[in-house]
Order: C-alpha cells, then sequence, then structure tokens
C-alpha cells in the first residue's frame, strides 16, 4: 500500500512540474515574440535617427553665408526681406 501511495505521488509531482514547464515555456514564447517585435520597431526607430542625424549634419556643415541665413529665415522663421511682396496660394 505504501508503494502505491508512493508512485501515486511521484506521477502527481511529474505531471505538476511538466505543467509548470510548459507554462513557462509557453510564457517565455510569447515574451519573445514581444521583446522581438519591440526590437524591430527600435531598429526603425534607429533608421529614422540616422536619417534625421544626417540632415542635421548637412545643415550644420552648411557654410553660414548671406544666401544660407536668407533661406533659413525664410524656411523656418517665416520672415522676409522688406522689399518683398509674399504671395500666398491656398489652392493646394
Amino acid at each position: 500500500m505504501g508503494n502505491g501511495r508512493i508512485n501515486l505521488f511521484v506521477k502527481i509531482a511529474v505531471s505538476v512540474m511538466v505543467v509548470v514547464c510548459v507554462v513557462t515555456i509557453l510564457h517565455l514564447q510569447i515574451q519573445f515574440n514581444h521583446l522581438n517585435e519591440e526590437r524591430k520597431q527600435l531598429k526603425e526607430q534607429v533608421k529614422e535617427y540616422a536619417v534625421e542625424i544626417e540632415e542635421l549634419q548637412a545643415e550644420y556643415d552648411a557654410p553660414y553665408d548671406d544666401e544660407y541665413i536668407i533661406r533659413v529665415a525664410r524656411e523656418k522663421l517665416g520672415y522676409h526681406l522688406p522689399d518683398e511682396i509674399i504671395y500666398y496660394n491656398d489652392l493646394n
């Protein structure tokens, strides 16, 4: 009788361990997939930031002559020269 109880206990213990292992493996697989997707998104961000850095570096390396200053004032600050007449086209 004692041997049968030990066998039953061993079977239950092994079954519980198998269930715990399966649940752990499934959880780790889900976590792995989530982290893999996050890694892909971060790689895309790195590519976008690399392009932005290149654009900023090109802007930084540009000479600071009068033409550059006028272009920046127009494009980024919305300024214009005193003798200019600005026409706005809102057909787009």
